[in-house]
């Protein structure tokens, strides 16, 4: 049987509305032209917003979201549990936000319960995470970058495919996945980039890391590990995280100067590309902003 949504609500990346179906002024007490640019995060209730958020930053636009259940705080019927849908829109970065009110043979696991895949963004989507977390955290997150040499350089890389590199590329990709809560992104071969809480220290993202490496016989050396952590403030501007973004590249690189001479043009155009998605999304929002009353 077809689900019937009650409304449905399509998002950008980083969850502001930009269009509304069905009916709105009745579960969310105005219609979509009086919606349209506020944050769907506005409507749900407090004690799902972290859960909330977490299963907002895990959507991508090729991986399928499990239905859940959120409560949402609605004029008419106060806070009311809806089933919700989350599907991707038809242009780059939008996503269908779609609700029912549960009911009667409705069932659906509550969103603290929502098991989403882990999957790396896309450098578009990582900016939108951190734009995300920038303007709506209360508190400073740290960015950080990541490099391994084992991974990114080719000469390193052949001379250690007697320890099974590729499963080792693929265990430390899914501890990256698993350490990163708030998004993680894979920019290069062995460039990676992950947004986390300050009480998640780079020296545990560093240790944990090396220790998955030991297991397939990849000491210190070999690994090559070089990282560069950044702050997020809440509230900072586009061009502040564009610099900060910036600056945590062009670190790492010139930590692993071994990589950069034997790197091909696209290999290096890829570690730029997150910096230049950042100037080109900084840019637009910076005009945005500045013709808005």
């Amino acid at each position: 049987m077809t689900q019937v949504w009650d409304v449905s609500v399509l998002v950008d990346g980083v969850g502001r509305i930009l269009e509304v179906r069905g009916q709105a002024n009745l579960h969310l007490g105005q219609d979509g032209k009086g919606l349209a640019g506020q944050s769907i995060i506005n409507f749900v209730n407090d004690s799902d917003v972290e859960h909330f958020q977490s299963f907002f930053k895990r959507l991508r636009p090729v991986i399928a979201a499990p239905r859940c259940v959120v409560n949402l705080k609605t004029p008419a019927f106060g806070i009311r549990s809806y089933v919700m849908q989350a599907e991707p829109g038809n242009q780059l970065e939008t996503y269908w936000m779609m609700f029912a009110a549960a009911g009667p043979g409705m069932s659906a696991a509550a969103i603290k319960d929502a098991k989403m895949p882990a999957s790396f963004a896309d450098d578009a989507r990582m900016l939108r995470l951190i734009e995300m977390a920038a303007s709506e955290s209360d508190s400073t997150m740290d960015l950080t970058v990541i490099a391994i040499a084992a991974l990114r350089d080719r000469r390193r890389r052949t001379q250690l495919q007697g320890k099974s590199i590729d499963l080792m590329e693929a265990e430390l990709e899914a501890a990256i996945l698993d350490l990163s809560k708030d998004g993680a992104a894979k920019s290069a071969p062995g460039e990676y980039s992950m947004l986390h809480s300050l009480q998640q220290s780079t020296q545990q993202i560093e240790t944990n890391l090396r220790e998955v490496a030991g297991k397939f016989g990849v000491s210190r050396e070999e690994l090559g590990f070089t990282s560069t952590t950044v702050k997020i403030e809440p509230g900072a501007s586009p061009s502040a995280i564009r610099e900060k973004i910036a600056f945590a590249y062009s670190s790492v690189r010139d930590d692993i100067e071994e990589f950069d001479r034997g790197a091909t043009p696209v290999d290096m155009m890829k570690v730029l590309a997150f910096c230049a998605i950042a100037l080109a999304i900084g840019g637009v929002v910076g005009g945005l902003l500045a013709y808005m009353p």
